[in-house]
């Protein structure tokens, strides 16, 4: 069983806007790694063999080493994808864009507020 990418995302998407909101990086971060982790297993036989991510098709979580500061906003990284960027702020918001700037997710801190920032 190997669902269709998109899909596997959708779902992953649902269920981090389903989820509690949290109050720090260290935690979004930590939802978002395991919710893609359960979304993989359940949607597809794909093992979870990180080293292989250029050419398995599984989705995996934001790494450290595609972290980059954010110019004026020191509680703000981003971390650079294949086809997306996911920026993350240190009260816990998250926001997801695709390359051209388009949000495929948004979620506020448990402080309710949001990301808060335009790519150029």
């Amino acid at each position: 069983m190997n669902i269709d990418k998109k899909k596997r995302f959708e779902e992953f998407v649902r269920r981090i806007q389903a989820a509690d909101n949290v109050d720090s990086a260290a935690s979004v971060l930590t939802l978002i790694g395991e919710t893609l982790a359960v979304v993989e297993d359940e949607m597809t036989d794909i093992p979870n063999e990180p080293e292989n991510w250029q050419t398995d098709g599984r989705m995996y979580p934001p790494q450290a080493d595609n972290a980059r500061e954010v110019e004026n906003r020191p509680d703000l990284v981003r971390y650079r994808s294949r086809g997306h960027n996911t920026l993350i702020r240190d009260n816990g918001a998250i926001e997801i864009k695709d390359l051209q700037g388009n949000v495929l997710l948004s979620k506020p801190g448990r402080d309710g507020d949001g990301v808060d920032y335009e790519q150029e």
